[in-house]
């Protein structure tokens, strides 16, 4: 019996690694079978918790090769979490200093998290993300800093996002995220049932831009502002826009962001 019973968990055990072998497989990083497996367990309950559903605009998803800026609006703590279940690359999240749990180093070293001060020393966690970027890698940033509230109202992206565009001529992967809870805390949004969902729009390169970095930040804003509708806060440290007006057809040959 007990031989029975040891034989059916080594194999519940082999195929647990096995799926997880076979979903880091389909991420466009190299990645090992732990990992994969968090994965699965990651959309699973981007699902059941929060009723996930990912909307791709026709191509978004299609070439995502190479160095990439995962840029999303900033809803909730659960975010991250979203974006990366309906992603097929493994995203290095910037993340403030101060949402750091020290208990859970480990997590943060596992996932490659990039964490940034909200002062001047901040530089340091932009070298390691410019870095990332370098060495071909994927890394996800909310230009917002903070979290929407209300929801449906955007703030003002930062232009260290448009720095970073910028210095590494990475290209942008725009998500939109909405549905998901309007919590007291970043952290509870965890456990507070949802329907979220996040929408990849195709990919954006500004590497033949003459836009500043600024710009860029302002840029994006705008293009969030036209695609999601809603209002923007008036104080942004981006350039400023025109948040009705279309966004710009061609920006690698037009400096306009309006």
């Amino acid at each position: 019996m007990i031989l029975w019973v040891t034989g059916i968990l080594l194999a519940l055990a082999l195929l647990t690694l096995l799926a997880g072998a076979v979903s880091a497989q389909k991420l466009r990083d190299p990645t090992d079978p732990i990992t994969g497996l968090f994965y699965i367990l990651g959309r699973a309950y981007a699902r059941l918790v929060h009723d996930l559903r990912v909307d791709t605009e026709p191509g978004a998803l299609s070439d995502l090769e190479g160095p990439l800026i995962v840029v999303s609006n900033h809803t909730a703590g659960v975010d991250p979490l979203l974006v990366s279940a309906g992603c097929p690359r493994r995203i290095s999240w910037i993340m403030a200093e101060d949402m750091r749990i020290p208990h859970l180093n480990w997590f943060w070293r596992w996932q490659r998290v990039i964490f940034v001060t909200r002062d001047k020393e901040g530089r340091k966690g932009l070298r390691d993300a410019r870095a990332a970027l370098a060495a071909g890698g994927c890394i996800g940033i909310f230009p917002e800093g903070r979290l929407e509230r209300p929801h449906g109202r955007l703030l003002p992206f930062n232009p260290g996002v448009g720095m970073l565009v910028k210095r590494t001529n990475a290209r942008v992967l725009p998500v939109i995220v909405e549905g998901t809870p309007e919590t007291g805390t970043a952290w509870s949004a965890l456990w507070t049932r949802s329907n979220a969902r996040v929408r990849f729009m195709r990919p954006i390169s500004y590497a033949d831009s003459t836009l500043t970095p600024a710009e860029i930040a302002a840029d994006l804003q705008h293009r969030y502002a036209s695609w999601t509708g809603w209002p923007v806060a008036s104080h942004s440290p981006a350039a400023r826009i025109n948040s009705k007006a279309p966004p710009p057809a061609d920006i690698s040959t037009d400096r306009s962001i309006a």
